[in-house]
C-alpha cells in the first residue's frame, strides 16, 4: 500500500517513485498493491492509465480499499495499516503550507516494528485559501475529526507502544467540536490517557491565543510550530494570508511569556508572485530577529486550481531556488545559538531505537526535535531500551542535531 501526497510538484513525484517501487516488490512477492491518499483523489483519472500494475485506486475513502482487503484474504494486519494510513500519518515530506505527507511503500511480507511516536489527526481540509495551497482543492473544507475518534486513534496508538502522540490536522488552533469544547479541552482528554510526551502541530498564528497556550503549558510539550510563511505584509497579504514581521514578534513574544522553555519552529515559502529583493531582505531581517529554532523554507510552486498559479510577476525558478537557498542559510544562522545554548543542560530524551554494533549508543530525540521532521539525539550511554524516556545531559550539538549523555537511572 502506497499512502500518497499531491500538495506540490516534489511530493508528487516522490509518490509516484514509490508506487513505482512498490510495483516491483508486489511483482516480485506475488502481492496486489493499493495506491491510495491525496495524489490518487486528485489525478486518479490521469494516473489509471499510466499505472496498470495498480490493482486498486483510492483516494481519501478508505471503505474500498478495506474492502480489498478481506476480498484478498488481507487478514487483520492488513486492515490495521490501512486504517493507520487514514488515521493521518502524513508526516515526512512538507511543503511549505505546513502540512506533511508520508508516501511510503512497504512490502506485505516485511513486518515493522512498533513506532515510538503517532500522528493523531484532530481535523481535515481548511478554509482559509491560501493563494498557493491546493490542500482545499484535495481535502475540502475544514472540519474537526470527532473528539471520540480522535481520543480512540490515541488510545490504539498507546496500546500499540507509542509513548508519543502527535496532533496534526491542516488548522489544529481551531479546534472546536460541537458540544464538546475546543483544543485545550482535547489537550486535557489526551494526556490523561497517560502518553510520555503529546506533540501539537501546526498552529496557525491566529489561533495562538493566551487560553491554548495555558493548555499547552499543562498538557503538552513547549514546541510551538506555527506556519508563517513570510514576515513582508505585502506578500503575505497577496497570499491570502494576516499579518506581517511586526506582528509575528510579539506573538513570538506572547508565546515565550507564556512557554519560558518554548521551542519555536516555523515554515516560510519564497518566490511567491510579485517578490522583490526587498521582500526576501525583511523576511531574512525578520529570521535574524525571531530567534527560531528551527525552520523549513520552500520555494514557491505553482499548482494547477490555485489562485497563484494565475498570478501575473511570476518570479523564474532559478531565483526562487536561490532565494530559498538565502532564506535557509539565515534560518541556520539564526537557530544555531539555540542549539549550541543547549550544552551543557540536562533535557528530557526519548529512545527510538538502539545503534547497531554499538551497544552503549542509542538513537532517539529530545523534547525540542519534532519526529520526522527536526534533527536526532545520539544518546550515550548503558544499553538503552527502545521507548524508554530518560535524562541526558547535551555534550554537543552539530546544527539541528544533538549529543547526550543519558544520567544512569
Amino acid at each position: 500500500m502506497v499512502n500518497t501526497c499531491g500538495f506540490i510538484d516534489a511530493a508528487k513525484e516522490e509518490s509516484i517513485d514509490a508506487l513505482l517501487e512498490a510495483a516491483g516488490v508486489a511483482a516480485r512477492n506475488g502481492a496486489r498493491l493499493a495506491a491510495v491518499g491525496c495524489l490518487v483523489e486528485r489525478y486518479r483519472e490521469e494516473l489509471e492509465p499510466e499505472l496498470p500494475e495498480v490493482d486498486l485506486w483510492c483516494g481519501l475513502d478508505l471503505a474500498p480499499l478495506l474492502a480489498a482487503f478481506v476480498q484478498w484474504g488481507g487478514e487483520e494486519e492488513a486492515i490495521e495499516r490501512a486504517g493507520a494510513a487514514g488515521r493521518g500519518t502524513d508526516a515526512s515530506v512538507e511543503p511549505a503550507s505546513g502540512h506533511r505527507a508520508a508516501p511510503a511503500a512497504a512490502s506485505p511480507a516485511r513486518r515493522r516494528s512498533r513506532p515510538v511516536s503517532a500522528y493523531v489527526k484532530i481535523s481535515d481540509g481548511c478554509d482559509r485559501r491560501c493563494a498557493y495551497c491546493a490542500i482545499p482543492l484535495i481535502k475540502g473544507d475544514y472540519e474537526v475529526v470527532p473528539p471520540a475518534e480522535v481520543l480512540g486513534q490515541a488510545r490504539a496508538a498507546l496500546v500499540e507502544g507509542a509513548r508519543e502522540l502527535v496532533l496534526v490536522g491542516q488548522d489544529t488552533s481551531r479546534y472546536d467540536a460541537p458540544g464538546y469544547g475546543g483544543l485545550d479541552r482535547l489537550l486535557a482528554d489526551v494526556a490523561a490517557l497517560g502518553p510520555a510526551w503529546v506533540r501539537l502541530l501546526y498552529l496557525q498564528p491566529d489561533g495562538v491565543d493566551a487560553r491554548l497556550l495555558e493548555a499547552m503549558g499543562r498538557h503538552t510539550l513547549p514546541y510551538v510550530d506555527v506556519p508563517l510563511q513570510h514576515a513582508s505584509r505585502r506578500v503575505l497579504t497577496a497570499m491570502g494570508r494576516r499579518g506581517d514581521g511586526e506582528a509575528y514578534l510579539e506573538l513570538l513574544a506572547k508565546v515565550r511569556r507564556e512557554l519560558p522553555e518554548a521551542t519555536v519552529r516555523s515554515t516560510f515559502l519564497v518566490g511567491f508572485p510579485g517578490e522583490t529583493e526587498a521582500d526576501v531582505d525583511e523576511l531574512v531581517a525578520f529570521i535574524e530577529e525571531a530567534r527560531l529554532a528551527v525552520a523549513g523554507v520552500f520555494a514557491f510552486d505553482p499548482q494547477e486550481g490555485t489562485r497563484a498559479a494565475t498570478l501575473d510577476g511570476q518570479v523564474p525558478e532559478g531565483l526562487r531556488l536561490e532565494r530559498a537557498a538565502r532564506v535557509g542559510a539565515a534560518i541556520d544562522r539564526a537557530a544555531a545559538p539555540y542549539w549550541e545554548g543547549l550544552v551543557g543542560r540536562t533535557v528530557e530524551a526519548l529512545v527510538e531505537h538502539g545503534r547497531r554494533g554499538q551497544p552503549s549508543a542509542a538513537v532517539g530525540r529530545i523534547a525540542a526535535q519534532a519526529p520526522d521532521v527536526d534533527g536526532i539525539a545520539l544518546l550515550e550511554g548503558p544499553r538503552l531500551r527502545r521507548g524508554r524516556l530518560c535524562r541526558a545531559r547535551v555534550v554537543a550539538a552539530q546544527g539541528y542535531d544533538v549529543t547526550a549523555e543519558v544520567e544512569a537511572r
